[in-house]
């Protein structure tokens, strides 16, 4: 019997979510947060249910109760790819759109790597799902707040990883570019967006997987307070 390896991730059931799951090693099972957790999916998934972006925090308690009934001791991996995209004019943006932005691409990943910090064990691996906007002008018009929340994983995984380095328990972040599905654009702009990537074609979710997958794995264990870009050299722009 294979022995389970025990992760948290957010934004599993998206393109790139569903194809980490079909990635990673058979022995991890994942606890994913989503606000539809009665969802079928692979048996490598247990559901857990909230939104991120409610302000009571209830989908902290669903998540430490799944912790407590499954007996979980330890954690050996997080994901972080829950995100939302809002592009707009900034002054056009709207206090509930910075919130929610913020919220749900930014200040849930702080607070679930607090919640879940007693749990990580030495050798834990931390992965959140940042975007390229992070580092350059979007693609798909003004985007302010999204490229500021992006870009604040950034910051959040070099410091954790520098904070947590010393109790073995690695940070890493990866960065997205335009992907031909889930997030990605739409086909107009992803013709455009096209002729500025260096390999010259959208991405795939299973691309991105893949790094998740390896960050997550021993064998990147000497990687940590990496910010990696996957989007086919469009960053060579910035």
């Amino acid at each position: 019997m294979v022995e389970k390896t025990w992760g948290v991730g957010t934004g599993l059931s998206s393109a790139m979510g569903q194809a980490l799951m079909r990635t990673l090693d058979p022995s991890w099972r994942m606890l994913g947060i989503s606000r539809q957790a009665d969802r079928e999916t692979a048996s490598n998934v247990q559901w857990v249910r909230g939104d991120l972006a409610d302000r009571e925090e209830r989908w902290i308690a669903n998540l430490l109760k799944a912790i407590t009934a499954r007996q979980i001791v330890q954690l050996m991996g997080v994901v972080h790819a829950a995100g939302v995209v809002f592009a707009d004019d900034m002054q056009r943006t709207t206090r509930d759109e910075i919130r929610r932005t913020l919220d749900i691409n930014l200040a849930a990943a702080f607070r679930l790597l607090q919640v879940v910090r007693p749990w990580l064990a030495p050798g834990a691996s931390v992965v959140l799902v940042s975007s390229v906007d992070a580092l350059m002008q979007s693609e798909e018009g003004p985007a302010a707040i999204y490229g500021a929340a992006k870009a604040g994983l950034v910051g959040m995984a070099r410091q954790l990883a520098a904070e947590w380095g010393s109790l073995g328990i690695r940070v890493n972040v990866v960065l997205p570019g335009a992907l031909s599905s889930g997030m990605g654009p739409n086909d107009e702009v992803g013709e455009r967006i096209k002729s500025r990537i260096a390999l010259g074609r959208l991405g795939e979710p299973s691309e991105v997987a893949q790094v998740i997958s390896f960050l997550l794995g021993s064998q990147s264990a000497y990687v940590t307070g990496a910010a990696i870009p996957v989007d086919g050299g469009l960053n060579l722009h910035y």
